[in-house]
């Protein structure tokens, strides 16, 4: 179980990455407007016009492919503030298609992107929590999906990046120690009304189909009609509401631990769910032949830290 959210007033600073759009300019908007100090970054500044120039938010350049880029920003954060409270690695994208058609050129960016980018960003704002916020710590939140747990078809290295980044962030949360203060979560909502998935643009690349897959009947036609259906988004989470819900959990509204996993949306509840038990059911059909593996008794997993 993890420790409970702190109580965060209007001094709180918020470093959030890929805030041109969508959930970044959510949250950075939700912040900014409950009267915390903001650190908004993207590609591009000239797309954060939609918050003001004024003392409490610094606009930043970042590349999040570059660690060399992300050193800077979270130098210039504290430089200008004198701290960091709460970091959001939210920059991301998708790409899709039958997996044997991807460049490596394209896979490896993604991953960048998705993955090595929120390392990057954790290894520098872990250190500030501990060192230039003692006993204060701060708040990691990694905007991960309901794909961070369960799959579809022709998004296999969007799911990589996902898979990876929970994982890391599972491992390095019980690296803390409890007097750091140093919380995690991972945010995972399963569709949201944003242009993540909608006309062509920055947030999904399509890639042409491989003959051997493009069928009517292939998952991934079927996925990608889905898509093109009108106002199918409609019915996905609004944008603004996800973001008030991670403002409220990690500044202590809720009498709750804060999670390690916060679904978000019915249709993320209802497939971690779904994901969760047919695991289970499946570990129920081979337990025998699973155990049989270890007639010494198998591994004390209860020695291993949690």
């Amino acid at each position: 179980m993890s420790t409970p959210s702190p109580k965060l007033d209007s001094s709180t600073v918020w470093l959030i990455t890929g805030c041109s759009s969508g959930l970044g300019k959510a949250i950075a908007e939700t912040a900014y407007n409950a009267g915390h100090h903001v650190v908004a970054t993207a590609r591009n500044v000239d797309a954060l016009s939609y918050l003001p120039d004024e003392p409490r938010v610094l606009k930043l350049k970042l590349d999040v492919t570059s660690k060399d880029s992300i050193v800077k920003a979270v130098g210039d954060a504290v430089a200008k503030f004198g701290r960091l409270d709460v970091a959001v690695n939210n920059a991301g994208y998708t790409i899709m298609g039958d997996t044997e058609v991807i460049p490596e050129a394209d896979s490896r960016t993604l991953l960048e992107t998705l993955f090595w980018g929120p390392v990057f960003l954790m290894q520098e704002v872990v250190r500030v929590f501990r060192e230039v916020n003692p006993q204060q710590g701060g708040t990691v939140i990694n905007m991960s999906s309901v794909g961070g747990s369960m799959t579809v078809a022709g998004n296999s290295f969007y799911h990589a990046g996902k898979f990876a980044l929970e994982g890391f962030t599972k491992s390095i949360a019980q690296e803390m120690k409890p007097e750091w203060n140093i919380r995690f979560l991972i945010a995972a909502p399963g569709g949201v009304h944003t242009n993540f998935a909608g006309s062509p643009n920055a947030g999904m690349k399509i890639f042409p189909r491989h003959p051997a897959y493009d069928s009517p009947s292939h998952p991934l036609t079927q996925i990608l009609g889905y898509l093109k259906m009108p106002g199918i988004a409609d019915a996905w989470c609004d944008p603004k509401i996800c973001a008030q819900l991670l403002f409220d959990t990690v500044t202590g509204k809720y009498d709750k631990p804060l999670p390690i996993r916060l679904p978000m949306g019915s249709d993320s509840v209802q497939g971690l769910k779904q994901e969760f038990e047919d695991s289970l059911q499946e570990i129920g059909i081979w337990k025998t032949e699973a155990e049989s593996c270890s007639p010494g008794g198998g591994a004390d997993l209860s020695r291993v830290g949690k």
